[in-house]
């Protein structure tokens, strides 16, 4: 990726979910633009070094810490940790979360509890522990993970579902809340995007799934990326409380494939 002008210089920000995939495209162009980049991650240290070593040769400030921030006390740890280290905290991009598939009846309270907890709670729990450091600056901007199944129904989805209609209806109350502060919150939402957590559903019926995107091709992780860059900017502030598709055109439409045929017969 090209050096991007500086436009983040002196910005911090803190990314969930870090080290890989949609989060590992975020961290590297909002790095690109001169931010410095935190990467949170949860247990996989080897990957977590692999992400840094990856930012660091391309010229970008970026570092990892450890935790799970579906816990509370570990979300204060970390975004106190960050903002000790660096002395502020400007950008939260709370894209940490896991992709459940289990049908209703075979659904544990475990499992449920677990996708909650990583979908929804680290949002809640990590945005509570950067306000006094946005509030203190009078400018913040919280980026949250939905999910194009946060408001379109998904058989075998359902605590994945909920978790990110959870996410879409926190952030336009957060916003509201947090307007008076210079706070904005906004949220993305993915379709498919070309990653490790969707590798094997984009093998099992990809070409299925292609098919319903008027683009004809699945998304990467630096577009979602690209999204991110902009909400993060001063330029930004007159947008909050919006919920943004990243999804090629995917359920805007029906039957999106007869746009590609049409006339060829």
């Amino acid at each position: 990726m090209e050096k991007l002008n500086q436009i983040l210089l002196n910005r911090v920000a803190i990314i969930t979910g870090g080290t890989r995939g949609i989060g590992l495209g975020i961290a590297r162009v909002l790095s690109q633009a001169g931010a410095k980049v935190a990467l949170v991650y949860r247990s996989d240290n080897r990957r977590a070094n692999e992400a840094i070593e990856e930012l660091k040769k391309e010229g970008c400030e970026a570092i990892s810490i450890q935790g799970d921030v579906g816990i509370k006390r570990e979300a204060g740890r970390v975004v106190n940790w960050v903002a000790e280290k660096w002395g502020r905290v400007d950008i939260l991009v709370n894209n940490c979360g896991i992709l459940d598939f289990t049908f209703l009846e075979n659904l544990t309270e475990e499992q449920f509890d677990q996708v909650l907890r990583a979908n929804l709670k680290s949002a809640l729990f990590c945005t509570q522990a950067v306000l006094p450091f946005m509030k203190q600056e009078k400018f913040g901007r919280i980026i949250n993970a939905s999910s194009i199944s946060g408001h379109f129904a998904d058989v075998g989805q359902i605590a994945y579902g909920v978790s990110k209609a959870g996410v879409e209806m926190f952030t336009k109350i957060a916003s509201a809340e947090l307007a008076p502060y210079g706070i904005t919150v906004n949220a993305y939402a993915p379709g498919i995007i070309e990653t490790d957590m969707t590798r094997s559903m984009i093998e099992e019926r990809g070409h299925l799934q292609k098919e319903q995107i008027p683009l004809n091709r699945f998304g990467a992780p630096d577009e979602v990326g690209a999204l991110v860059l902009f909400l993060s900017l001063e330029e930004a502030g007159y947008i909050t409380g919006e919920i943004i598709g990243v999804d090629g055109g995917m359920l805007k439409v029906q039957n999106a494939w007869r746009a590609r045929y049409e006339g060829k017969e």
